[in-house]
């Protein structure tokens, strides 16, 4: 039986783990800095706390769970990464590289109950919740892998933390509180609130449980629809939350956290891509509390669904801009590189691999 990961604990909680292998109370503080400040993976790295306790450590906990399985880089710079776990099962992170900082895309689940058309992850099903530990090593290796191999200009510091990966995060709450803790507390990550992004397909509950967690982080709704019937088509979970109650619990977000709440909406040739989606759409943003954020898709290799064409996605962009909602586009970055979600392990487990530029694992 494995032994259970170390970073899975809250930084508060070292204390009580330096004192049960009978070390100073300080040797807590020099632990949480290997851990977040370091991202140390391996016992021997730990080199200012004593051989005895380390060893002591170890017999108790693990502090690697991820193996780096597989590494693409994108003509644009996006890296992205398929990690194994200690069970055998894969997930998935990303590297994107934005102006000033990189943003790092985490995965909270193996696979994914919530059933969207667009998204390779959700045709495996979910296999399990991550742990809270499994979690937070992806952004270990993630920084360790830009100390590595450095983008010009960026530090591996800097950074945004995205929950957009493989899972939906609103359905891990054995791992998501610990993990937004040791993310935001000052001795673990140290993150800033607003560097922190929750993206959702709208669980109900798990919103309201969000709301008095961590009020603050930013929050993207994923939509899929201008309707309850649209987006049954799309995200046909039975007794999925209402769009009016999603865009509600995504208005008091908003008020709360003083963030306007995004709204995620995948751009699909002939499904998504409408004149009248748009202006639906924009009246349901409407009232200053939202931004709309454009996704075209990134197709999957088996996938007769497209990304409309340039001049659809601007119509689209139009129309919401003339209605007063601030609305971007996400350029699709790494989609040379399966960077989409649950792409790479996808395509891994079908006994293939994307294309682009490949290292089998992360540089050290």
């Amino acid at each position: 039986m494995a032994k259970p990961l170390l970073r899975s604990l809250v930084p508060d909680r070292l204390a009580e783990v330096v004192a049960a292998c009978g070390a100073e109370p300080y040797r807590a503080r020099q632990l949480a800095t290997w851990l977040y400040g370091y991202d140390a993976l391996d016992w021997d790295e730990l080199r200012n706390l004593p051989r005895a306790l380390r060893a002591s450590l170890a017999e108790g906990w693990d502090l690697q769970g991820l193996q780096p399985v597989e590494r693409q880089v994108g003509g644009d710079g996006t890296r992205k990464f398929l990690f194994r776990l200690r069970d055998g099962q894969t997930v998935e992170s990303v590297i994107i590289p934005m102006e000033s900082h990189a943003t790092f895309c985490l995965s909270t689940q193996v696979g994914c109950a919530m059933a969207c058309r667009f998204c390779a992850t959700a045709r495996g099903g979910l296999v399990r919740n991550l742990e809270a530990g499994e979690i937070l090593e992806q952004v270990a290796h993630l920084r360790r892998d830009l100390r590595a191999d450095p983008v010009p200009g960026h530090g591996d510091r800097q950074f945004n933390a995205v929950f957009m990966g493989m899972g939906e995060p609103l359905d891990n709450w054995d791992a998501l509180p610990d993990t937004l803790s040791t993310m935001l507390a000052p001795d673990g990550l140290g993150m800033s609130k607003r560097r922190v992004q929750v993206s959702t397909s709208g669980p109900g509950e798990g919103l309201r449980r969000l709301l008095e967690l961590a009020p603050g982080t930013g929050l993207t709704l994923s939509l899929g629809g201008t309707t309850d019937e649209e987006r049954k088509r799309l995200m046909p979970v039975p007794g999925r939350t209402g769009l009016a109650e999603v865009l509600e619990l995504g208005r008091l977000y908003a008020r709360q956290s003083g963030r306007r709440t995004t709204i995620a909406w995948v751009l699909i040739a002939g499904s998504t891509d409408g004149a009248d989606q748009a202006r639906r759409l924009a009246k349901l943003a409407a009232g200053g509390l939202f931004k709309v954020n454009l996704i075209p898709l990134n197709p999957l290799d088996d996938d007769r669904q497209a990304p409309p064409a340039p001049d659809v996605v601007l119509a689209f962009q139009g129309i919401l801009d003339a209605a007063g909602i601030d609305t971007t586009v996400r350029l699709s970055g790494g989609r040379d590189i399966a960077a989409a979600c649950g792409q790479l392990r996808r395509r891994r487990e079908a006994g293939g691999s994307a294309p682009g530029k490949q290292d089998g694992g992360r540089p050290d």
